[in-house]
């Protein structure tokens, strides 16, 4: 039983920097679009994806902090990890969709 405990500890470890770089990733993404992009992608303004998606990277970003308050598996890194899938994985489809056309 000793030896689980550093196994989960590691994969924690790694659950959390994959995380914040995501997260960080979704800001600089969704900055470096543009505003009329995310009205025609029929989705929220620009600035409230950016709001979003840079709350979720400062508490996934807190989450790498040992035995912290935002780690993993706590309720609030979940809801930031949410956050950021919706907006890699729903918004930003979309809106490269819509600056570069459909390619089929």
């Amino acid at each position: 039983m000793d030896i689980v405990f550093p196994i989960i500890r590691v994969i924690t470890v790694i659950i959390a920097w994959v995380g914040a770089i995501g997260g960080v990733w979704a800001v600089v993404d969704a900055l470096s679009r543009r505003s009329d992009a995310f009205t025609a992608a029929d989705k929220q303004t620009k600035g409230t994806w950016v709001g979003i998606t840079a709350a979720c990277a400062a508490v996934m970003g807190l989450g790498l902090i040992p035995y912290g308050l935002f780690e993993p598996p706590q309720l609030l890194w979940l809801a930031a990890s949410v956050g950021t899938l919706v907006y890699l994985l729903d918004v930003r489809p979309r809106l490269r969709e819509v600056q570069n056309g459909n390619r089929w």
